[in-house]
């Protein structure tokens, strides 16, 4: 698909960054997915289909054909398709669910350390109190 007719479909100028052709992708996708049109019939999914697979082209050849700076290259990766060149994809970071996760864990942590030693304090193994009258 060509450059042009692959912006004039996104809604976007040839020259947009990845960032705003993946946003018009996005708005466009959500209206012509066929998974989010579940009350239309067989022949309305499948047109859906087929639409939404010509905006995945579009937004392939808007990101093939545009030379990346090395942080857009960090985000997406290449991986070859068969027939339509190259396909992107989000890269998986860490995120801040790990971060939750672990911060969760050590305040649980904290907690049963405290009542573990709260649960010590009067028993045997407790000095005992120290009397300083004659």
């Amino acid at each position: 698909m060509p450059r042009r007719e692959a912006a004039a479909l996104l809604g976007i100028a040839e020259d947009a960054p990845v960032a705003e052709v993946q946003r018009a992708y996005l708005r466009a996708a959500r209206r012509t997915h066929p998974d989010l049109l579940p009350q239309a019939d067989d022949a309305g999914r499948r047109a859906a289909g087929a639409a939404f697979a010509e905006l995945t082209r579009a937004r392939d050849a808007m990101l093939a054909a545009r030379p990346m700076d090395p942080v857009e290259r960090a985000m997406w990766s290449a991986r070859p398709a068969p027939e339509d060149g190259p396909v992107f994809r989000r890269v998986p970071g860490r995120g801040l669910g790990g971060s939750l996760v672990v911060l969760a864990l050590l305040a649980f942590l904290l907690i049963a350390l405290v009542s573990i030693e709260q649960g010590y304090e009067g028993s045997p193994f407790s000095p005992a109190p120290v009397s300083t009258a004659p």
